[in-house]
């Protein structure tokens, strides 16, 4: 043991992990839910490890309690060991270690399930954890180790991340309108990329906020005026079954039309944001690819996968 270390009076794992606890999930009542006994035991151990730290592990904001810089610090850390523990004592029993992949609901939808056989190969049979967050969490979640992997896209990450640790996927994701034919009825087919005729459709959206959402409303409003979606969604893949129910027309990007039966559904580019294409890339921590003894080659392979689904 290194003499370095104080005495270890104020640190077990015990407290390390329900400091965890607390990080992840931004409070102590959520971290012990309906269990005030517990609430008071967090309470008190997080003073012993700032005590033990001679650190200030929180700041109060308001009525709550927050992680500091130092407070970061340490879940970051103490997270990777844990990580760490878990993946030792997996091997000495012979179980598969867990790989997390974090994407948008219809990234993971259309590019990550069809390949999750392949991926599990590369990394020698590993279990998968599948996690649907948005663009900025998905960078925090890989910055802190709680993600292996996430696909995002290029602007969500700085040019240094993106030269260090990224590979690109797709270099341009385009936009289409698409509607069934029962829903156009005796419309021409050509009313899908009629900025007159949107006015008349029943259009389904994602009312999820994001970059895409505003730019797709943005956009609607500046053809049509005042754009009222008859149904907001969750995602993109609720979006496609309405779509395909002919109930509502609706956005949908180029890898999520795969699929669609062409006799039954009409998808025309949606010209407002032919310019928007985004490029998607596969992003990484490189010391959390370092710990968990991930090679460069093994990441390689995993974005090839990615590309050809």
């Amino acid at each position: 043991m290194s003499d370095a270390l104080p005495s270890l009076n104020g640190l077990s794992l015990d407290r390390l992990r329900n400091f965890l606890a607390f990080a992840e999930k931004g409070s102590i009542a959520k971290a012990a839910p309906d269990n005030l006994a517990r609430q008071a035991l967090i309470s008190r151990q997080i003073g012993e490890l700032e005590q033990y730290f001679s650190a200030e592990l929180t700041v109060r904001r308001g009525k709550s309690l927050a992680l500091s810089e130092a407070g970061e610090s340490l879940a970051n850390l103490v997270r990777s060991q844990f990580k760490d523990l878990e993946d030792f004592q997996k091997k000495l029993c012979g179980r598969r270690r867990t790989f997390s992949i974090g994407a948008g609901a219809s990234v993971l939808e259309w590019l990550v399930v069809p390949c999750v056989s392949k991926i599990r190969s590369v990394l020698k049979d590993s279990a998968l954890r599948l996690s649907s967050q948005r663009s900025r969490e998905l960078v925090e979640s890989i910055r802190d180790g709680q993600l292996d992997f996430a696909i995002v896209r290029d602007d969500a990450i700085s040019e240094e991340l993106r030269l260090k640790s990224s590979l690109p996927l797709r270099k341009r994701v385009a936009f289409s309108l698409c509607a069934s034919r029962k829903l156009l009825g005796g419309k021409s087919i050509a009313a899908l990329s009629d900025p007159a005729m949107w006015r008349s459709l029943p259009f389904a959206a994602n009312g999820g906020g994001g970059q895409l959402d505003a730019t797709f409303r943005g956009a609607m409003t500046a053809a049509v005026g005042e754009f009222h979606p008859v149904v907001e969604c969750d995602s993109m893949l609720q979006v496609r079954e309405l779509i395909v129910q002919g109930v509502c027309a609706g956005l949908l990007p180029s890898f999520g039309t795969h699929g669609l039966d062409g006799h039954d559904v009409v998808m025309r580019e949606f010209e407002p944001m032919k310019d928007f294409g985004r490029s998607l890339v596969l992003h990484w921590n490189d010391r959390q690819m370092r710990r968990r003894g991930v090679e460069e080659f093994t990441i390689k392979e995993i974005a090839k996968e990615l590309v050809r689904s």
